[in-house]
């Protein structure tokens, strides 16, 4: 079953948005090929409440076992970036019906926005 990803066509009004809206449906679709193309080699990822993740090949992996199990859709709300920062925060609803929020808090490796150094990770 296709994963529905919706939101991510209002996020383009910055290059480096743009960015961060296709790394959540890259998340979103379980890409970790696509996912890992972004992230730095010693990137970091900490998932509020559970554990933390050290280097581009373990947060690859680490990050689709955010979703729900059987997801059906994705919405992101918003994705927004000032500087080296970023945000992205949204909806999943699993095939149950169930729907769990998420934000997510990201730092770019430089203020070029081509790898992310750092991830944050919130979710219901």
């Amino acid at each position: 079953m296709a994963v529905e990803i919706t939101g991510t066509d209002t996020c383009g009004n910055s290059p480096k948005n743009l960015f961060v809206a296709r790394f959540e449906e890259h998340l979103a679709r379980g890409d970790t090929d696509a996912l890992a193309e972004v992230l730095a080699e010693d990137c970091v990822l900490e998932i509020a409440g559970g554990p933390t993740a050290y280097g581009r090949t373990d947060v690859a992996a680490a990050l689709p076992g955010l979703l729900p199990e059987a997801l059906a859709s994705a919405h992101v709300e918003a994705a927004i970036s000032h500087g080296k920062a970023a945000s992205a925060w949204g909806t999943w609803t699993g095939s149950d019906g169930e729907v769990r929020h998420w934000s997510h808090v990201l730092w770019f490796r430089t203020l070029k926005a081509e790898h992310f150094a750092h991830l944050r990770v919130f979710r219901s």
